[in-house]
């Protein structure tokens, strides 16, 4: 079906509507009914890249099942047609049931034909969108240009709309930290948070012991039991710099001092985002995530990781200082009953 003049103007009216939102749901719900409504679609998805796994994982969905939403997420094989989103690539799919990355969907949706466009913010592949057909249906070159170009400025409107939803995200992060006292549980948010916040594989907190001059693993989340084999690590030249400033290393594999390499490849790890947890300056700590993919910090990125170790650090500080004033106050106290001869309770009034 050739796109009808109509469709055009339409076109520049529907992305000036997704563009106008930072509500994350509500830009997906905008990108999914221009999809559908100017394309005359049976049906429309939109897939985002989880970097934790390197696989299409299904955000939502216009004119399918609820059980849509329930599809394992894509892994993205060489050749394939998520391989080929992921390079930048528009695909139109003349038979979806023999396309091995969407025959699942296909055949239980009832699905016959696809075009797909990847979904870019910043200059990066983010997702894809989709458009599905019940019948056997040749996509034309403005239906494929039309679709690439709401994916374009979908991509950069989601784009904003999940930075809009970070900042939201560690704003409440830093609420919860703060007003935390139990030194145990501020740890575990704080890795918890930050794996889920920068879709990792996983996040850990080591905390420097200055007389000892070495950093302990206190907390980790997402990573095996036998990742660390060792807690303790001296602070050589190395460690020195992930307590000064942030730290990305591309491929950890093949760093000659990086510790625990020969667990990365059993974790499926490549590459490691050091940044240093510091107070008035002086480090007390580092924030380390650990990710499968090589991985370009953007700007946002960036100040994102600044904010969250910030408010990790004085999270960690304060719950220090509380349990110090409380272990203070009660050998205080023990030692005034003992003065006065109660022992080690006070008299019975």
């Amino acid at each position: 079906m050739e796109i009808e003049s109509q469709y055009r103007s339409d076109l520049c009216m529907t992305c000036g509507e997704i563009s106008c939102t930072l509500n994350y749901e509500e830009a997906l719900k905008a990108i999914l009914d221009a999809v559908h409504n100017c394309l005359s679609a049976d049906g429309s998805s939109l897939f985002l890249l989880d970097l934790s796994n390197d696989k299409f994982s299904i955000a939502a969905v216009r004119g399918l099942s609820e059980k849509a939403m329930d599809q394992p997420p894509i892994a993205l094989q060489e050749g394939s047609t998520g391989a080929r989103l992921l390079e930048g690539h528009e695909v139109a799919i003349k038979d979806l049931v023999h396309d091995p990355t969407f025959e699942k969907i296909a055949r239980d949706e009832g699905l016959r034909s696809g075009l797909a466009a990847p979904l870019r913010s910043r200059g990066k592949v983010i997702g894809a969108l989709l458009a599905f057909s019940r019948e056997p249906r040749d996509f034309s070159a403005d239906e494929a240009s039309y679709l690439l170009t709401l994916a374009s400025q979908g991509g950069v409107t989601l784009g904003n709309a999940r930075q809009h939803r970070d900042l939201h995200l560690i704003a409440e992060v830093g609420r919860a930290v703060t007003s935390r006292r139990d030194l145990r549980e501020i740890l575990r948010q704080i890795v918890e948070s930050a794996k889920n916040l920068f879709a990792a594989k996983g996040a850990a907190v080591y905390l420097t012991n200055p007389e000892a001059r070495t950093l302990e693993v206190k907390a980790s989340y997402g990573l095996s039991d036998g990742f660390f084999e060792k807690d303790v690590l001296k602070i050589d030249d190395t460690v020195q710099e992930c307590l000064e400033r942030l730290v990305v290393i591309p491929d950890a594999s093949k760093e000659r001092e990086f510790p625990f390499p020969e667990h990365l490849e059993t974790e499926g790890l490549r590459s490691v985002i050091c940044t240093p947890l510091k107070v008035k300056d002086k480090p007390i700590g580092v924030l380390r995530l650990y990710m499968t993919r090589l991985r370009e910090l953007s700007h946002a990125d960036r100040m994102l990781i600044g904010i969250l170790a910030d408010f990790s650090a004085i999270s960690i500080e304060n719950a220090r200082l509380y349990n110090h004033i409380v272990r203070d106050y009660e050998d205080l106290t023990r030692d005034v009953w003992q003065w006065y001869d109660w022992g080690e309770r006070p008299p019975k009034t």
